[in-house]
């Protein structure tokens, strides 16, 4: 489950809706390597880190985008 989280972290990078998977899973993981005394706690905790920074660049570059399209629509208006 961990190297699950890691995995579809990466793939993020690529396709964003990959690293919510990412954070579901590294969370998944974390409670079931607590729970069982397992190993892993460092590949699930690089999931959680690298799928929450891609979410909030995804966020980020869409509201970027969405104050470029509301710039350009409002300068449009006045031309």
């Amino acid at each position: 489950m961990a190297l699950a989280a890691f995995a579809l972290s990466v793939l993020g990078t690529f396709v964003p809706p990959a690293a919510l998977g990412g954070v579901v899973c590294g969370h998944l993981a974390r409670r079931q390597i607590r729970h069982k005394q397992e190993s892993g706690d460092s590949w699930a905790l690089a999931g959680l880190i690298l799928g929450y920074l891609l979410i909030l660049l995804s966020l980020a570059g869409l509201l970027l985008f969405g104050g470029f399209v509301v710039t350009m629509f409002g300068v449009m208006a006045f031309l």
